[in-house]
């Protein structure tokens, strides 16, 4: 079994062809792969398959064994994989958000364009007045996102909030959970927490969205680059809440599965 292992901005996923998975990716099989002591290590995997309406299909599972609908780095890892598989600079990568094209440049870096984004979706988000801990803005880039502004990102207690903010009971299918700060009207800092995941280097959907409620609440303008631990995304929001986001995409490794993993896994 052959394993590709990318990384954007720190943020690193394993790539897969659906055909050479020989069992389901469930939660104990992906918590494997993804260990970095046990398996190659990764934030989640992205399964890929044919598609009758765009290059690629493109499936994502988290390391805990759930399903996202959306990963911005991810998509960038894609759109270059497959550049370089066909030859073709644009991508039309089909996910859980929709088709999504992505242009790779010659200095290796991708542009992708994410779902629309939305305030609103009664299936992640339902304020019922019980009360939230902390002013937010729900953003859904297809997968939901909570924003956060505060004072010191960095001093934020993540470790303990994020997970009791995915699994607030306004967020039916859980959140990724981003504390922002803005540093100017061009450029906004920030930490994430990612549904299913933990604290991460960096999550291009979670740049989006802090990007989109910035533009929202009025206190940046597009494009905006947002600084995260891992690095830097450059993120244009246009009036209609399309959202283009900029950044690396890189290989880290190509693996043939040890058949002593195998067999841990079968």
């Amino acid at each position: 079994m052959r394993v590709e292992k990318w990384q954007g901005l720190g943020n690193a996923y394993l790539i897969v062809a659906e055909d050479d998975l020989p069992w389901p990716l469930d939660a104990r099989r992906a918590g494997l792969l993804t260990d970095p002591r046990r398996g190659l290590g990764g934030d989640g995997l992205l399964v890929l398959g044919p598609s009758a309406v765009a290059d690629v299909r493109m499936r994502i599972v988290n390391p805990d064994g759930s399903a996202s609908e959306a990963c911005g780095n991810g998509t960038r890892m894609v759109g270059r994989a497959m550049a370089e598989r066909t030859g073709k600079d644009a991508i039309a990568i089909e996910t859980a958000a929709g088709v999504l094209a992505t242009t790779t440049h010659p200095d290796g870096s991708v542009t992708a364009r994410l779902a629309r984004a939305a305030t609103a979706h009664p299936a992640q988000y339902r304020p019922d007045g019980a009360g939230f801990p902390y002013p937010h803005r729900f953003v859904s880039m297809g997968n939901p996102h909570v924003v956060i502004p505060v004072d010191d990102p960095a001093a934020f207690p993540l470790a303990h909030e994020g997970p009791l903010l995915e699994h607030h009971p306004w967020f039916p299918e859980r959140a990724n959970v981003e504390v922002v700060r803005v540093l100017d009207r061009r450029t906004i800092e920030m930490r994430v927490w990612e549904r299913g995941v933990g604290e991460t280097d960096a999550c291009g959907s979670g740049a989006c969205a802090v990007a989109v409620a910035g533009v929202l609440d009025g206190t940046v303008e597009s494009p905006v680059t947002v600084h995260l631990p891992g690095g830097a995304l450059a993120i244009a929001v246009s009036a209609d809440l399309d959202v283009e986001m900029t950044g690396p995409a890189e290989r880290v490794c190509t693996a043939d599965l040890d058949p002593a993993l195998l067999a841990l896994l079968a």
